[in-house]
Order: C-alpha cells, then sequence, then structure tokens
C-alpha cells in the first residue's frame, strides 16, 4: 500500500511509525502548507508554510520511529524541536540528505526495562 500525502503528515505525542515487516520510505518532502488541516477529528486550523522535514515533532512526547527509510528532503530528515521528550529512533536508515537531525535540540531519556 502506498499513501502519498498531499500536506504534511502532523503526529503528536505518544505515537509510533513502525516500519518493521514492511516498506516504510518518507521521502522528497518539500515546504508546503498555508492551508486548513485537521489537528485532531474536532479540530480544523490553519497551518503556515512547513519547512519540507521528512518527519517533523513540534512539542511531542514519547515517540518511536522505527525500521523506516528517510531520504532526499528540503530540510532535516528528523526535526525534534520545541522541548520534544521521549523521542526513539531505531533502526531506520538515513540517506541521500547532508541534514539528518539536529542532535543538539534533542532531549535523549535512557529506557529502563
Amino acid at each position: 500500500m502506498t499513501i502519498k500525502l498531499k500536506y504534511e503528515l502532523i503526529v503528536n505525542s505518544f505515537k509510533t511509525i513502525d516500519g518493521r515487516d514492511v516498506n516504510v520510505h518518507v521521502h522528497h518532502c518539500k515546504p508546503a502548507g498555508n492551508t486548513n488541516i485537521a489537528s485532531s477529528p474536532t479540530h480544523i486550523g490553519w497551518r503556515g508554510k512547513s519547512d519540507g522535514d521528512d518527519i517533523s515533532l513540534f512539542g511531542a512526547r514519547k515517540i518511536w520511529i522505527d525500521h523506516c527509510s528517510l531520504l532526499f528532503c528540503a530540510d532535516g530528515l528528523i526535526d525534534a524541536i520545541m522541548g520534544s521528550t521521549g523521542i526513539t529512533i531505531s533502526n531506520n536508515y538515513f540517506t541521500h540528505h547532508d541534514e539528518v537531525m539536529p542532535v543538539g535540540t534533542l532531549t535523549f531519556q535512557r529506557r529502563q526495562h
């Protein structure tokens, strides 16, 4: 199955993007927006122009991105900003880009087992 989005996919807290046993490729993202989008099942609001990141996390908590391929985008492959915490990025493939992720803005937390 292929899903082609006209605008960015907004992912908020407590989500998993799991590419195990399937081909999850996020690629060729470009700045877009200046449109009304649904930010929840009951709210539609104005969204300004995006940066063109493959995955953008804004103030998100407890996100897991696993077994995905990220490549060719206008900005960073993964951008976690505005206090995003508890982000796990594991077993992913990053290619064809020179700005994978802004490590200085991420807060990594050690998982306790």
